[in-house]
């Protein structure tokens, strides 16, 4: 039986069952439950619900959505009206392994009590980092394909691969051997915040001066020579993961620019040796076999009898290489809505969604475009609440999620340590903010005002920096 005091949801202590299951599928989520357990052919092992017996009854203290979701999974005319058209239909392997499930059967409800507020008001199992997640995808894909570790971790093969790239540019870091005892200490921390380091290999740049792309397994190779490869490998590391003593922070960030980051390496005789092999790849045919350069001579270019003034050329050309400016350079042009956004975070509906924002038309498709910017700001404020594990200070008493307005409140006072830095909490807080809410309120519901793409531009040089601020990963 389902308990009529579930602190969850509100029941009259005559509540009937039909009652509570509705309750659960309104407020707590039971349909999406119903899905993953229906999509995981039963419950997860070691899931174990709590009962206590009450004039007779088996009543169930822990687990009630499980509980409610398996009865309705087996016993389909359960289902309420309204829900009956997406709840989702049991397969025979399902039924089967949740006809009978496993309980722990309380002495009384005094006695479960401790658990239970140990289970529901303190954190549970440790969450893992970062890094631990990237590690056990990884380790994952040494005994099954990408699609099926995909299943087991509830998300896309492309996600799946997203993980393993930057753990495979950290193992390469870690097994570094430069390292001292406090600095190889700081990059075994769970908490090392590695996205910076990560981040930076996504920039075309950064592969350009290092000569550097992904082989099909995800390990970085470079054309450079080994020794000088490794070096700036170290180096990127030493900048990007280890504080500095002074700042207590890492040197670089996200927002290090690897033109003026690189520009002492492409100036020094390692960095203009390798823009001249990289400038004779280009030119002469040559490619690149390990840390070996094979030539591709021409017919008319036999070995040993190359036009000495062609070599000098070449020469003069790769030493300057590093020294040459573009006399009028064309740099990128501004966002006027949202064309350069990036997601650097691991969160599946950010990265559909800012892929999707960053190639819209606003002009064209300015209601879509309001659409998707308003989504794009809500759920980068809930990863950003999530990640600072302050999610359950937000939920209100009745348990409903909170709206954007609550969201961004939240966000804007800093005691509530959402963000580190007060000039975000100042940008929540102005009164220019709340206007571009309200403006996708308005185009959400279609009310009050047509859809107006030089507003949208607006609004969007409203919101930008704190988006990105959050997808940056920081």
């Amino acid at each position: 039986m389902l308990d009529v005091r579930n602190p969850r949801i509100e029941l009259l202590e005559s509540a009937s069952q039909p009652s509570i299951r509705l309750k659960l599928l309104d407020l707590e989520g039971v349909l999406e439950l119903a899905r993953s357990i229906e999509k995981s052919n039963g419950l997860f092992y070691g899931e174990r619900i709590i009962t206590v017996i009450e004039s007779g009854k088996s009543i169930v203290l822990e687990g009630n959505r499980r509980v409610a979701a398996c009865q309705m999974l087996l016993t389909p005319s359960l289902v309420p009206q309204q829900y009956r058209l997406r709840f989702p239909v049991a397969s025979a392997a399902t039924k089967l392994r949740i006809k009978r499930i496993s309980a722990d059967v309380a002495p009384d409800r005094v006695s479960a009590e401790p658990i239970l507020t140990k289970r529901h008001t303190e954190q549970g199992a440790k969450p893992w980092s970062p890094v631990a997640k990237m590690r056990r995808a990884v380790r994952l894909l040494n005994s099954l394909s990408v699609d099926e570790v995909a299943q087991v971790l509830g998300t896309s093969p492309a996600q799946v691969r997203k993980l393993v790239r930057p753990y495979k540019l950290l193992r390469y870091a870690f097994g570094i051997t430069a390292w001292n005892e406090d600095e190889r200490q700081i990059l075994e921390n769970e908490k090392l915040k590695t996205n910076p380091y990560t981040r930076f290999f996504t920039l075309a740049k950064t592969l350009e001066v290092l000569q550097a792309r992904f082989d099909d397994d995800q390990n970085i190779i470079s054309a450079l020579p080994a020794n000088v490869f490794r070096e700036q490998i170290e180096k990127i590391a030493r900048d990007f993961l280890i504080p500095d003593a002074m700042r207590g922070r890492p040197r670089c960030d996200t927002r290090t620019d690897p033109v003026s980051y690189f520009s002492d390496f492409v100036n020094s005789p390692a960095g203009k040796i390798a823009a001249a092999e990289a400038l004779l790849v280009k030119q002469n045919g040559y490619e690149k076999k390990g840390e070996k350069t094979a030539v591709v001579t021409s017919e008319a270019e036999t070995k040993g009898n190359r036009d000495p003034a062609k070599i000098s050329n070449e020469k003069n050309e790769s030493e300057n290489l590093g020294n040459k400016k573009n006399s009028s350079p064309k740099g990128p042009k501004a966002s006027i809505f949202f064309e350069h956004l990036e997601c650097h975070v691991i969160d599946n509906n950010l990265i559909k969604l800012t892929l999707e924002l960053c190639k819209i038309n606003h002009e064209k498709m300015p209601i879509a475009a309001s659409l998707l910017t308003r989504s794009v700001f809500e759920c980068a404020l809930v990863h950003k609440i999530k990640a600072m594990d302050k999610w359950n200070d937000l939920i209100t008493a009745e348990g409903k999620d909170p709206g954007l307005t609550a969201l961004i409140k939240f966000c804007a006072k800093f005691t509530n340590g959402v963000f580190a830095e007060q000039n975000i909490c100042k940008t929540l807080q102005s009164h220019t903010t709340m206007e571009a809410k309200n403006y996708l309120d308005a185009m959400t519901h279609l009310k009050y005002q047509e859809a107006d793409s030089s507003t949208l531009e607006s609004v969007a040089n409203n919101l930008r920096q704190v988006i990105k601020y959050i997808l940056d990963g920081n």
